[in-house]
């Protein structure tokens, strides 16, 4: 069995270690074969005993631009979260209005063209009544798309 297994180092030994290495009269290899120890039990006194104690916490520094630049960037993301609200209202309630889901047929090409004529409460058939809200009226499409077209002939084909 060695001798360095079991010896046992007095506090003053290790602090004046210590003071030696960190005033760069020892390396931490020289100091460990000084003293007959591990170069890691001489980094553990160095942990214990030292006042330069490594530094492990993360330091963030953020300059003042940087800032400026956060915090521009965040207005521009809380508006943009107000308009997606707003436009998210608005589609549910014009699916309410429309009876219908516009987010999943938008885009899609109907079978049929759909036409909604409103209630005749006038005595004139030709103008459109206008809606409650007190948006303008507009005329509906079936009387501005006329009779459907003919169908195409097949000659030629065989």
């Amino acid at each position: 069995m060695s001798d360095r297994a079991h010896r046992r180092y007095s506090e003053e030994l290790k602090q004046r270690i210590v003071a030696d290495v960190e005033a760069g009269h020892l390396s931490v290899r020289e100091a460990a074969r000084d003293t007959q120890a591990n170069v890691s039990m001489i980094q553990k006194w160095l942990d214990e005993y030292g006042r330069y104690k490594p530094k492990r916490d993360v330091v963030e520094v953020v300059m003042k631009s940087e800032q400026e630049r956060i915090a521009a960037l965040e207005q521009a993301l809380a508006e943009s979260h107000l308009k997606l609200r707003v436009y998210e209202s608005l589609i549910a309630e014009a699916n309410r209005h429309y009876q219908t889901d516009l987010k999943k047929s938008f885009g899609t090409p109907s079978s049929a063209p759909v036409v909604r004529t409103p209630p005749q409460a006038s005595a004139s058939p030709s103008v459109p009544s206008a809606p409650s809200s007190g948006a303008p009226a507009t005329p509906t499409t079936s009387a501005a798309a006329g009779p459907p077209p003919a169908p195409r002939s097949r000659r030629g084909r065989r």
